[in-house]
């Protein structure tokens, strides 16, 4: 980034400083100290032979600082930007399923639902991340909640565990729990859960499909 800055003109850094909110970017004039630096490297007059005596800054080479300050905060903003987008190994999608619903066995909720679900892999740690989904809002007193499912040999579920609660407008993301192995437990099931204190799956899937390496 600070080799595209060189070329840049005032007017360039003028332009993209007009175009920042007051609240991301604000100049402060340097202390005095700076100044006094910057005139004395940069503008002097000889008094007489072999002695140097400082001026004050002329508008112009205050307005050509200023540019340059402005330059190194641009630089800071830009590396900042990296690190906060950056900073983090980016989630790799390593397996998807395609959810679909059952007219026969499923909850009738679901009839018009539709979702998608991506396995993440975060550096060791995995997530669902439920995508591409227009859900049904369940009724009054129940949730959406999604589980994974370990099929028998038969397509029956073996043994199942939550990954959490559902937001059918901001799906997001949920953490596969510690234990469970997703190539095992690898099909998605999301389901109309009511707030009865009963901690087992309800029986009310709406939509579910099994997860495929990509």
């Amino acid at each position: 980034m600070g080799d595209d800055l060189r070329g840049w003109s005032d007017s360039d850094v003028e332009a993209v400083l007009r175009d920042l909110d007051a609240d991301e970017l604000e100049l402060l004039d340097p202390p005095d100290e700076v100044w006094e630096g910057i005139a004395s490297a940069a503008l002097v007059e000889e008094d007489r032979p072999g002695v140097v005596v400082a001026m004050e800054p002329r508008p112009r080479l205050r307005r050509i600082v200023l540019s340059a300050a402005a330059a190194v905060v641009l630089i800071a903003v830009g590396v900042t930007l990296v690190v906060t987008l950056g900073g983090d190994d980016p989630a790799q999608v390593v397996a998807s399923a395609e959810l679909a619903h059952d007219p026969v066995s499923f909850d009738a909720l679901g009839v018009e639902a539709r979702a998608g679900a991506d396995l993440l892999d975060h550096d060791g740690r995995q997530s669902i991340k439920i995508v591409d989904a227009s859900l049904p809002l369940p009724e009054v007193g129940a949730d959406l909640e999604v589980w994974l499912i370990q099929p028998d040999d038969e397509g029956n579920v073996a043994d199942l565990v939550s990954i959490g609660l559902l937001d059918p407008e901001e799906p997001g993301s949920l953490d596969v729990p510690t234990g469970y192995d997703p190539s095992v437990y690898f099909v998605v099931d999301i389901s109309v859960e009511p707030r009865d204190g009963d901690a087992s799956h309800s029986g009310r899937s709406i939509l579910r499909g099994a997860l495929q390496d990509v």
